[in-house]
């Protein structure tokens, strides 16, 4: 079975045909491309989306003036940051009291720290007073090292835990366990937030079959990035239940599309299977195949591609570890003009809440993605919990409902508003404008 030439592949993506297209299967003598070991949290994308082609957000950081002028500052609370890698130097001044790496760097891979130390400044920002815990786990830190983390984090008592990162573990068993570290801290008076992730365009789901899978009417493939591309690609397969599917990726050709990857290793943990392929590929049109096995059948299934866009997404969803877990508190990124969800930002029934999703920071400059939006939630908590100590986790979750802007449905963010339901003193002493940074119509 074959592609009759790319050029034809990629025209069927854009027009969605409902002509049906034989996915071909490669020789098993081709050669796997290597990817990161088989304990590693392979990908955990921390980088910032493209920005917006006009963008004209203001500063939502302008929104807890308010709260800061009324003598709210996050003095006493303590907040910890996960990350792959910080440079707690003058760019977060006095607010870091204690740091820890559980995870060595590999040989010759150097890890940007700009990325993580962004977040932990937007924290200081927005609770100055606050005292900065930050935990780094590495590129490859895998589930053991990110649960050593939430350990020491609790083990020096914080109160808040923010992660900014979204995880893609090559076995279902990891992303149980990452899940299960979130959900333990929630579950122990540490309100844990996170963002939801950037993946509501790099993500499919959808109901799976006997044999190839079709992602859309016949099409039974799906492109990775617009084009050609090069270099790294993660893809990952997740479905519960009792059947079985392989994951494959191919490079399109004139002639017989060649295998460049295939993952058949179902590996199971909790229910959930996985299948996970990475590899690094050189430049050339590339496309993914499932294939489900005599079982398969009204099983979901969920594809993701960590760094590529895929070429037939789903409207929803793309929301993984630890956003996925019990009790966190889901962050998602909305423009801060139009209050319209960024395209990019991940939903499902976890996401809890919305944030600007761009800031202008120190350390990364204008930076993008619901990894903005979730220390600035994280902020508004460590105010509230300077406020009223006793505040529980899901205590927080309610107040942030109740005291959010709601606009079509989406609740947004309102720092102030959620730092005056939970003050012991008068409403009146901080009296800020609704929603700062928002200047959208809402109801």
């Amino acid at each position: 079975m074959r592609v009759g030439t790319a050029a034809t592949l990629f025209v069927v993506v854009v027009v969605v045909s409902s002509v049906s297209f034989a996915v071909p299967v490669g020789s098993s003598s081709q050669q796997l491309v290597r990817g990161p070991p088989n304990d590693a949290l392979a990908d955990a994308i921390r980088s910032s989306p493209d920005p917006p082609e006009e963008s004209s957000d203001p500063d939502p950081l302008s929104g807890f003036g308010a709260v800061h002028e009324a003598g709210v500052t996050g003095d006493g609370v303590r907040v910890g940051v996960i990350g792959s890698q910080f440079s707690p130097g003058g760019r977060l001044g006095e607010s870091v009291v204690a740091t820890r790496t559980f995870a060595d760097r590999s040989p010759g891979l150097a890890v940007d720290s700009t990325h993580d130390t962004a977040v932990a400044e937007i924290v200081a920002r927005t609770a100055p007073d606050s005292e900065l815990y930050l935990a780094s786990i590495g590129l490859e830190g895998g589930p053991a090292a990110y649960e050593r983390a939430v350990s020491w984090l609790r083990e020096n008592e914080v109160d808040v835990v923010v992660d900014a990162g979204s995880y893609f573990p090559r076995t279902a068993e990891g992303m149980a366990r990452l899940n299960e570290a979130a959900a333990a801290a929630a579950e122990n008076d540490t309100a844990f937030v996170t963002s939801a992730g950037n993946y509501a365009e790099r993500h499919w789901a959808g109901t799976g079959n006997e044999g190839w899978l079709a992602f859309a009417n016949d099409t039974r493939y799906n492109t990775l990035g617009e084009g050609e591309i090069a270099g790294g690609v993660s893809l990952r397969l997740y479905w519960e239940g009792n059947a079985d599917y392989d994951l494959f990726l191919y490079r399109a050709e004139n002639g017989e599309d060649p295998l460049i990857a295939k993952s058949a290793t179902n590996e199971t943990g909790n229910g959930s299977h996985t299948e996970a392929i990475d590899a690094t590929v050189p430049e050339g049109r590339y496309y993914v195949a499932v294939q489900g096995g005599p079982d398969a059948g009204e099983s979901t299934v969920d594809l993701f591609s960590s760094r590529h866009e895929l070429g037939i997404s789903s409207d929803g969803g793309g929301m993984v570890a630890p956003a996925t877990a019990e009790g966190v508190i889901a962050v998602g990124a909305v423009d801060a003009v139009t209050g319209e969800p960024r395209s990019y930002s991940s939903t499902g029934p976890r996401l809890d809440i919305s944030a600007p999703g761009a800031v202008d920071t120190n350390t990364a400059g204008e930076m993008y993605g619901s990894s903005v939006a979730a220390p600035l939630v994280a902020g508004a908590l460590t105010l509230m919990l300077a406020e009223n100590e006793s505040l529980s986790p899901a205590e927080a979750q309610r107040v942030f409902r109740n005291t959010a802007v709601q606009d079509d449905g989406r609740l947004y963010l309102d720092a102030a508003g959620a730092v005056t339901a939970v003050t012991s003193e008068s409403p009146a002493e901080i009296d800020g404008d609704e929603l700062d940074w928002y200047n959208g119509t809402a109801d």
